[in-house]
């Protein structure tokens, strides 16, 4: 695989030999697991720019479609190390004023960052912000299903990954995205870093030349 191309992949992750993720649901059927609830297919990876954790991103790129393969990859190469920088401490009247009540194993949003509650007592609350699998070795299955080559598919691909909703319309050499998405009323526009990554990511890897958005 070279940079830009698209591939379709499923996927097992594993950590400690236990499942954290996967994409197949005949794999999650031979696991015992309850599948009437979830939806399975498989994930695409745009070589080169970090759909998928770099050591997963290494693996496919020496891959074939239809080859199968199972690897490990190292924290260095997944999710990085533990910090214990990320782990922060919050008096606990600040999430009483919110009417929050906190529990520990709770996942919580403090600003932008996503953390866990590790630890309650004290008035005072534990988050942890490292990502669940930072400092473990992960190991995998993946099977690469598809190489998109169709430049309308591609698009459509890259705008389902990027943003997953909305509309995208084609005309010629110029793609629209068609985003209407209100909250309480109130229009929301996309953050300018999501379109920016779009748009490049389309014109760089498509035969399209121009991406419009319509908020």
């Amino acid at each position: 695989m070279e940079k830009g191309d698209l591939v379709l992949v499923d996927y097992v992750g594993r950590s400690n030999g236990e499942i954290f993720d996967l994409s197949n649901k005949e794999k999650a059927e031979e696991e015992g697991l309850d599948t009437s609830q979830l939806d399975f297919e498989p994930v695409p990876v745009l070589v080169g720019e970090e759909y998928v954790i770099p050591g997963f991103e290494k693996a496919v790129e020496d891959m074939e479609v239809g080859e199968e393969k199972e690897f490990t990859v190292s924290p260095e190469e997944g999710y990085g190390e533990r910090k214990s920088e990320d782990i922060e401490t919050y008096p606990e009247k600040e999430f009483n004023k919110q009417d929050v009540q906190v529990s520990v194993g709770d996942t919580l949003m403090v600003g932008r960052r996503q953390g866990r509650v590790i630890s309650k007592g004290s008035g005072r609350v534990r988050i942890d912000f490292n990502h669940p699998l930072a400092g473990k070795e992960l190991d995998y299955w993946v099977k690469v299903v598809e190489k998109v080559e169709d430049d309308e598919e591609k698009a459509r691909t890259i705008f389902d990954y990027r943003l997953g909703h909305g509309e995208i319309e084609f005309d010629g050499e110029t793609v629209t995205i068609v985003h209407k998405h209100e909250d309480d009323g109130h229009q929301h526009e996309l953050p300018q870093q999501l379109k920016d990554a779009i748009s490049r990511e389309i014109t760089d890897y498509t035969k399209y030349e121009t991406v419009e958005f319509d908020e």
